[in-house]
């Protein structure tokens, strides 16, 4: 992935037809080394539409799958628009901020779920860990495809991540409708990781989306669902945007939910933990790093450090600050 920065990885995702992302991702996961498995649905959208299907993406033995959905609101219309993806610095909520909008406000960036999608493969493509994908359609017109998934593979993971929850910032959803998605331990465990790196969040009951078709049709065992930094989305509203370093946030939290469980370290977690209510502020006494030595030298062993995607001086390179 060297021929993009994460800002642009994202505007690339965004402005594509659904199509030709589909083709993209399959050629560069596959290169990456993960095996591709395609289910028949189709779409009620015609023409090129009937190419996009679920598709499960694995490498090696992993516990994780991440979720993201590839369709967008503003292609569920008459005509397919353009969109044109730039960088804008804008104040909001009285603090100047980078964002990724459309550069005349005249259609939707794609946010949702496009920042997903990126978020998703870019950790897939830019590291070396044991990894799921699950790529949905149609999840904008009330989660179609998702209802339609039975990979029997899914059940081999022991947590589903969807990255697609906008508006708001810092929320994870254990819960949608009062429909449990994960277990209280599953959820303190979660957001214990998010206190660990510093960008805490919180639990909240969700909104219709891809996860909650999974867990009622008994296609998973834990599922969460997590804001990841667009906003203004409602429906294909034309001046939704994408702020940066809330993207950036999210990507370092789930790439931490997956070295976490690809250490295995949930089955060194002390009872005092997993005994707690995720509510209970008090209940987060854990002082150990998720960024252990084990962790830096497993890290180092495929390539990459923790600092590679995420720190400071990564993100004023991509920014053009340096």
């Amino acid at each position: 992935m060297n021929n993009y920065s994460f800002e642009n990885y994202i505007m690339q995702c965004c402005k594509s037809r659904e199509w030709n992302l589909r083709k993209f991702l399959k050629k560069k996961l596959i290169d990456a080394g993960f095996r591709i498995i395609e289910d028949d649905y189709s779409s009620y959208r015609k023409g090129k539409y009937q190419q996009v299907h679920n598709l499960l993406a694995i490498r090696g033995e992993p516990r994780i799958c991440l979720v993201a959905h590839t369709d967008v609101c503003r292609d569920h219309g008459n005509d397919i628009p353009d969109v044109n993806p730039v960088i804008k610095t804008m104040e909001i909520d009285d603090e100047l901020k980078q964002i990724i909008q459309d550069k005349d406000c005249d259609v939707q960036v794609g946010g949702d779920d496009r920042l997903g999608v990126a978020i998703n493969s870019w950790i897939a493509l830019n590291t070396g860990y044991d990894l799921g994908l699950l790529f949905t359609t149609d999840e904008e017109v009330g989660v179609v495809s998702a209802e339609y998934v039975h990979f029997p593979e899914l059940l081999d993971f022991d947590l589903l991540l969807q990255v697609d929850r906008g508006n708001r910032s810092h929320q994870l959803v254990n819960s949608i409708g009062g429909e449990q998605l994960c277990s209280y331990v599953t959820a303190n465990r979660l957001i214990q990781i998010s206190k660990n790196i510093n960008h805490p969040r919180y639990i909240v009951d969700g909104m219709l989306t891809d996860v909650l078709a999974l867990k009622m049709n008994h296609m998973c065992k834990d599922a969460v669902n997590m804001t990841c930094g667009y906003h203004n989305s409602i429906g294909a509203q034309r001046n939704e945007y994408i702020d940066i370093q809330e993207a950036k946030d999210t990507m370092q939290y789930v790439s931490s939910i997956i070295q976490y469980y690809d250490l295995r370290e949930d089955e060194n977690e002390s009872n005092g933990i997993i005994e707690k209510d995720v509510w209970e502020e008090s209940s987060y006494t854990r002082t150990e790093t998720i960024y252990s030595n084990e962790l830096r030298g497993r890290a180092k062993s495929i390539g990459y450090t923790d600092d590679d995607l995420f720190s400071e001086d990564r993100y004023n390179d991509d920014r053009g600050y340096r």
